[in-house]
Parts: structure tokens; C-alpha cells; sequence
């Protein structure tokens, strides 16, 4: 099985050729969405950057040094203030590093925010034409790092959407290639279940600490993980349980080895299925985390539809709710329904549902992308 994708110097393989406009710190965010809304590029902006300490600090300058060596991204800009932590020409070296082109500018120095939507959308005009000749390439299996993600999520989801993304999952650890599993909170009640399929006992280990921090920082508030989830949305699906919510939510991933466990935005360079520990916040945190992790497209599951991508990768949107499938069509990727109807089985669906991955991996658009739907956010760390 193979898709074309834009092969990079350091050996991954994008499956889009964009143009980013990102921002240090969250003064600079409305230069960085002007100059990528007159450019057509993708806007990368955040809440952080500066007055950020330890791991928090850490944290976001792993992810805004991911965003600029990720696969997807041919060509960035970066867009500073002038005096936050994270200062544009220290950023750039990571893009530099990966052998991409790189621009930069400061607001204070440019003379404020005008002028630095014009010299940014002049910057970005040039760096699509740097990258604007690249050619998609043969890609396999092994070159294909999958992200997993679900939200919305009903009875369904646990029955057969995410069953059959599992059984796309298990097909491409098969074929040499890699699968995230992220989204701690929703892995805290399948816990023990997923240490039996680590692939050493300090994996297993590692699983307990990341599900047992989520706890600990939940009490810290007073509260407990149980009491966020399941959702207002999950209980009106006809989920009961944080424990049920959890051992449906996994089955996304398959049935592979855990390799390992992973920090938020960390790279994932090895091969197989592994758990990345997601920072804490809304989903659009752990999208972007496991993106920003290195995968290329995240396949997401979700029993009552949501319509956010990602400006960083491809966001396939699949559902098991005919309903679901019919009334929001228009955000609706892949319907899995048939595997609830007993017009297919499990295996028949992951197999269709991996044609359609590979599919938008070589060049067909997502709803999400169709309608420009993107977020990108960065969460905080649970300790």
C-alpha cells in the first residue's frame, strides 16, 4: 500500500507542502493570522511564549520547534513582538536545522503591526515560491506516522468506529509504519488494561505515571478526572462510565505492543504503536500534540461530530452514528456505520477506512481542510 508524499532531508514524508506563519507568543497572534489570511498560508498562534516557566516553558518551545521540523511544513515565517521568552531568531534555527527555508521578523522592530502584515505577507509570498516546485514522491506504510484522537464520542464509537480505526491502525504497525494513541485523561480508566500490551515493564510503568499525574492534578483543584469525564456529550450518547468511555477509546489504536510512552509534543521516531503522555486542556490540545509529534494525518472518531482540523495535518473525521453521518455530512469524512448494521465487519472497515487515509495522504482534502476549519492550541502540563 502507498500514497506520494514530499520527501524531507531528515528521512519523514509529508503529505502536504505548507507555507506556516507562526507565532512566538500570543501578542504577536493577530499579525500572524493577518499575514496568513492575505497569503493563504496557515497561521500557527497560542496563548504562551512568554512569563512561562519550567516545564510549561519547556513545553512550548518544544511544540513551536516541532511545528517548524514537522513533515507537513515546507516553509515558515515567524512573527515575534520583540521582548517575549521566546525570541523569533533563536526559533528559527530548528527550521534551519531541518533544512527549511526560514524568515523572520520582530513587530517593535518592524514599527508595529501594519508594517509588519506588509513585510510578513512579502516574506511569505517568497517562501511559497522557494517551495511552490516540489514534487510528491512514492511513500509506504513505513513512512506513515498516524495520529488517533476521538471526541463527541457515543455508543458507537466504542462499538465500531473506533474498533475499525483500530483495525486501520493495526494494518499500518504491520506494514513498518507508526500510530500515536494520546488523550491521557481518556486513557485514566483503561490504565491497567493497556499496561498487559506494553512491550517491557518500564513501559507499563511509564503508562501508570502519566494516568496517575492526570488524577493528582485534578485533586490538586479539589476534583477527579471522573468528574470531567465522561461529558455532558458522552452521557447524552449513552455512555455511562469513565472506565467504559476508556476501554472504547483505546480500541482506536488496535491491537499492537506499546513501544513506548512519549512527552507531549515530543517526535515519535520509532516504529509501532506508541502513548503519547497529551498535555492538559480542550482536544484541540492533544491534536496538536500528537501532530505536532510528527504525524502526518490524525484520524479522529466521533459519535456526535466536530468540525475543528488542524493547520498543521489533515484531520479525517469518521463516525458510526448514521445519523451522525447523514445530518453533518458536511464535516463527516468516513461513516463506519455499516460495521453497526452488520453490512461489514471490522476488519472490512478498517481496510476501507485505511484507502481513504491514504487517500488524503496523497493530496485529497479533508472536510476540515475543505472548510478551513484549523486550531491549534498548546496545553498545560499535568505533574
Amino acid at each position: 500500500m502507498r500514497f506520494h508524499g514530499y520527501r524531507r532531508t531528515d528521512g519523514s514524508v509529508g503529505v502536504r507542502n505548507h507555507v506556516v506563519v507562526v507565532s512566538t507568543v500570543l501578542c504577536s497572534s493577530e499579525v500572524t493570522r493577518d499575514i496568513a489570511r492575505a497569503t493563504s498560508a496557515m497561521a500557527i498562534t497560542h496563548e504562551g511564549g512568554c512569563g512561562e516557566l519550567g516545564a510549561e516553558k519547556e513545553h512550548t518551545e518544544r511544540m513551536l520547534r516541532g511545528v517548524l521540523r514537522h513533515p507537513n511544513v515546507g516553509a515558515a515565517l515567524i512573527v515575534g513582538l520583540g521582548c517575549e521568552q521566546i525570541e523569533p531568531e533563536r526559533l528559527a534555527k530548528a527550521a534551519a536545522v531541518a533544512d527549511k527555508p526560514v524568515r523572520f521578523l520582530s513587530i517593535q522592530e518592524c514599527g508595529g503591526p501594519s508594517a509588519s502584515v506588509r513585510l510578513g505577507t512579502e516574506m511569505v509570498r517568497e517562501l511559497a515560491a522557494k517551495i511552490a516546485n516540489a514534487d510528491r514522491q512514492p511513500a509506504s506504510l513505513a513512512d506513515m506516522v498516524l495520529a488517533t484522537q476521538c471526541g463527541g464520542s457515543d455508543t458507537g464509537s466504542g462499538l465500531a468506529s473506533n474498533p475499525g480505526l483500530g483495525a486501520a491502525a493495526d494494518l499500518i504497525v504491520a506494514g513498518g509504519g507508526t500510530v500515536i494513541l494520546g488523550e491521557t485523561g481518556g486513557l485514566y480508566g483503561a490504565a491497567g488494561f493497556l499496561t498487559r500490551r506494553a512491550a517491557t515493564p518500564d513501559v507499563a510503568k511509564r503508562i501508570l505515571e502519566i494516568t496517575d499525574a492526570i488524577e493528582r492534578h485534578s485533586q490538586r483543584l479539589g476534583k477527579s478526572i471522573k468528574e470531567a469525564n465522561p461529558t455532558p456529550g458522552n452521557l447524552a450518547g449513552g455512555l455511562t462510565t469513565l472506565v467504559e468511555k476508556a476501554l472504547g477509546g483505546v480500541r482506536k489504536a488496535g491491537t499492537s505492543l506499546i513501544q513506548g510512552v512519549v512527552q507531549p509534543g515530543e517526535r515519535v521516531t520509532g516504529k509501532g504503536l506508541w502513548v503519547m503522555d497529551t498535555s492538559v486542556g480542550i482536544g484541540a490540545c492533544a491534536m496538536s500534540d500528537m501532530l505536532v509529534g510528527g504525524a502526518q494525518i490524525l484520524a479522529y472518531t466521533t459519535g456526535r461530530g466536530n468540525p475543528l482540523g488542524s493547520p498543521l495535518g489533515p484531520v479525517i473525521k469518521i463516525t458510526a452514528t448514521a445519523a451522525t453521518a447523514q445530518s453533518l455530512r458536511e464535516i463527516i469524512d468516513f461513516d463506519a456505520s455499516p460495521v453497526l448494521r452488520g453490512e461489514e465487519t471490522i476488519q472490512e472497515c478498517g481496510k476501507r477506512l485505511l484507502d481513504e487515509i491514504l487517500a488524503v495522504a496523497g493530496g485529497k482534502l479533508a472536510k476540515s481542510e475543505q472548510l478551513g476549519h484549523y486550531a491549534f492550541a498548546i496545553g498545560k502540563i499535568a505533574r
